[in-house]
């Protein structure tokens, strides 16, 4: 397979004999602390916290291997420490004694993704003693999403969402209402198996309600695309699949669409993978391309998932070998993103926060990119590894190819 540079070309021919669905599920199993919270990468990586969309991806990647168990210990820690009666919203990141660790608020996305992981883990356990004990955060969290969707335009409103970004994402942003959109469907289901016929019937309703106005109002009929956010109508980013991915879009000319777009301008040319969003479109900072805007593990693995659906499988293929050829590089463990050394090093001349979180995942990515220089003679920077998401996105992508999730 070869991939277009704009140095050329890079051509990928590798052997891979690691079982990566099974070292995946170890990465995930060893994330998860005693209390049930799953940190996005380990205590001495770039995030080293529960990040609760992380651990709602990370569920359903255990669900699909088989541990159920690990994912309603998760649920049962969001119980314990997300205190909504005080806090009225779930929050981006918790420490790991389950402490608020807050640097992002009303990143309402979060509220919504509960309770699509709620459900997605009953729907391989049928346990419903798991549901009658989430029941009262059920609630709440549905509660909550009827609050952010209080507005003339009938949408979620939300601060930040998927990339943390305020600058991008404030206002009516599309993963945000589509996580919602989907929590509160999941939700109802929740309550027609628990029997709560007032509840099942009204989140139904508000549900269908918020999925309406995104075909209508997110929708951007000039180019055909669902847009990333209302205020930047034609923006390029990754989340603009957030439809297909949370199963609230159907349409196979608009998603083949979707992906030319992404391929024309996210595609990440100098050393593979997808980008998240066009590098300075919008964000100015350099603070925002922390260790290189380069190719991101959980993006190119929704691609590959996509192509797929619509029958591409050679672009499907080149995902998925991607992936394959940095877990080969990383001895199995996937990394956030990846970086040629080069633009890693003019992030890191413009950098303006060296936190200590920061400087944790600089030390272990620079000590990576030396070990693998010398093994593979590629200058390529790995950015936290591994991420548990990524590789909790590597079996979505193998395990829901052709499924409605």
């Amino acid at each position: 397979m070869i991939l277009s540079s704009k140095r050329g070309y890079l051509k990928i021919s590798i052997k891979f004999k690691m079982d990566l669905i099974k070292k995946s599920t170890s990465v995930l199993k060893s994330l998860q602390l005693k209390n049930g919270g799953i940190l996005a990468t380990p205590k001495n990586g770039a995030y080293p916290y529960v990040y609760i969309r992380d651990g709602v991806m990370m569920t359903k990647a255990l669900n699909r291997v088989k541990h159920e168990k690990n994912s309603e210990k998760f649920y049962y820690f969001v119980n314990e420490h997300a205190d909504l009666d005080q806090y009225s919203e779930i929050f981006h990141r918790y420490h790991k004694d389950g402490w608020p660790s807050v640097s992002r608020k009303h990143q309402h996305d979060n509220t919504g993704l509960i309770l699509h992981g709620i459900y997605d883990t009953y729907l391989h356990t049928k346990n419903k003693e798991f549901l009658r004990d989430m029941w009262p955060l059920i609630k709440k969290c549905s509660g909550l999403v009827f609050k952010f969707s209080r507005n003339k335009n009938g949408l979620i409103r939300t601060e930040t969402s998927i990339h943390e970004l305020y600058e991008l994402e404030k206002g009516h942003e599309i993963w945000a209402n589509c996580a919602c959109t989907r929590g509160l469907y999941d939700a109802s289901e929740i309550a027609k198996i628990l029997g709560y016929k007032n509840e099942c019937k009204e989140w139904q309703k508000k549900a269908k309600q918020i999925h309406s106005n995104i075909l209508k109002k997110m929708f951007n009929r000039k180019t055909g695309l669902f847009m990333k956010n209302l205020r930047f109508p034609e923006v390029c980013d990754s989340s603009q699949l957030s439809p297909f991915y949370f199963n609230l879009a159907n349409s196979q000319q608009i998603l083949k669409r979707t992906l030319k777009h992404l391929e024309k301008n996210l595609w990440y040319r100098e050393a593979g993978g997808f980008r998240r969003f066009r590098k300075f479109e919008v964000t100015k900072d350099w603070h925002w391309y922390t260790g290189g805007s380069g190719g991101w593990t959980v993006f190119t693995a929704w691609t590959g998932k996509f192509y797929r659906k619509i029958g591409e499988n050679k672009s499907c293929s080149r995902c998925e070998r991607w992936i394959k050829k940095t877990a080969k590089r990383t001895e199995g463990i996937l990394p956030e993103h990846i970086a040629t050394r080069e633009e890693y090093d003019v992030w890191k001349e413009n950098e303006i926060e060296f936190n200590s979180r920061i400087l944790k995942g600089m030390q272990k990515s620079e000590e990576l990119n030396e070990k693998f220089v010398k093994k593979f003679k590629e200058d390529i920077v790995y950015w936290a590894v591994p991420l548990g998401w990524s590789h909790a996105e590597y079996i979505l992508m193998k395990k829901d190819i052709g499924k409605n999730v």
